[in-house]
């Protein structure tokens, strides 16, 4: 077992400042007590007091972070559940000094997403929390981090970038497949399959996508080819159902939608509108509508990528990143977690 600094002092019989200047190699001190101090070392091992460095970076810099997040909207309220996670993240590290401004933008527009990074850049920040919505905006923030020594966390999503830089995210391409299984486990082969995405200036959402791949690449893992219609809708836009859209739901065959977000709340009201029969339904996300529809069975399943946790996790790690230099954990993939309405089945 390692040992701190205060217990190498006492075996040395020296005071805790000379073993400072040895650990950091500051000079000063005789070779006789260098070479004694680091063999108490060599032997016992060393453990840094992080709790008492993290407290001394505290009262000399505050540790300042900056959260670009999506802005919620009246059809999701997805990020408000990560920024629960961040703020409770914030208070349990307030002693150490660490404080966050938070800024936000239209997920549905490069155009804001770029403004927004620009403001945080006119200030001083430790490190960034965001989400990798636009490849090129996102490329131009690492460049500018990489120049200024900021650390940059994405949550979400995961995409390819021209520099290395830190997700934690749920694997989206697998979570697609696993929507693709739980479907056809209860449409099976004869059945209609329907994909919903959201899309913004760019075109379908990142992440949206990757799903839609994955679901896809489910059936081909299995040999299987079914019929899959594509419905994209403008993320701040109501969904509607289109003449289109209407002539695919006809029939009594069985029907599997695939919400690729945290909206399939939106779809219950409208097979009930249009008496669409013989349906069952996926989607992300534990937000209260989707739940509620969950409880009672109009939604089937839930993949929660569990986002309160993505954001806890992302101020925590980077916290340890600068304060121990420690960056294992600002890379994590989240679990896929299935949510079924027998979760919340009183007993």
């Amino acid at each position: 077992m390692s040992i701190g600094i205060k217990q190498i002092a006492k075996l040395a019989n020296v005071s805790i400042g000379t073993v400072d200047r040895v650990l950091h190699k500051r000079g000063g001190v005789s070779k006789e007590t260098e070479d004694k101090i680091l063999k108490i070392i060599a032997k016992n091992g060393y453990q840094r007091n992080t709790m008492a460095s993290r407290l001394k970076l505290a009262s000399v810099k505050k540790i300042k972070f900056a959260i670009l997040l999506p802005e919620a909207t009246s059809n999701s309220n997805y990020w408000d559940l990560p920024k629960k996670g961040i703020s409770k993240a914030l208070k349990e590290l307030k002693e150490f000094g660490v404080k966050a401004d938070y800024y936000k933008f239209s997920g549905s527009s490069s155009a804001s997403f770029q403004k927004n990074y620009e403001l945080i850049f006119l200030k001083n920040y430790d490190a960034i929390v965001t989400v990798p919505f636009f490849e090129k905006e996102c490329n131009r923030l690492l460049e500018i981090t990489k120049k200024r020594n900021i650390q940059v966390v994405f949550l979400d999503t995961e995409i390819q970038l021209q520099y290395s830089t830190n997700f934690i995210r749920q694997n989206s391409h697998k979570a697609g497949m696993v929507a693709g299984r739980l479907l056809y486990g209860l449409v099976g082969d004869q059945g209609i399959y329907f994909i919903v995405n959201t899309v913004n200036d760019k075109g379908i959402q990142v992440n949206n996508k990757q799903r839609e791949d994955g679901f896809r690449s489910f059936f081909k893992s299995i040999g299987k080819n079914v019929a899959i219609k594509t419905i994209n809708h403008p993320l701040n836009d109501v969904l509607k159902m289109t003449e289109e859209m209407e002539s695919w739901f006809k029939g009594d065959s069985s029907k599997g939608i695939f919400v690729t977000n945290s909206r399939a709340h939106l779809i219950p009201k409208i097979l009930s509108i249009y008496a669409i029969s013989n349906t069952f339904l996926l989607g992300f996300d534990l937000n209260k509508k989707n739940l509620e529809y969950l409880k009672n069975g109009q939604i089937n399943f839930l993949i929660n990528q569990q986002p309160k946790y993505q954001g806890y996790v992302s101020i925590k790690n980077l916290f340890n990143s600068l304060t121990k230099q420690d960056d294992s954990e600002l890379n994590l993939d989240i679990p896929v977690e299935i949510i079924v309405k027998e979760h919340f089945a009183t007993p």
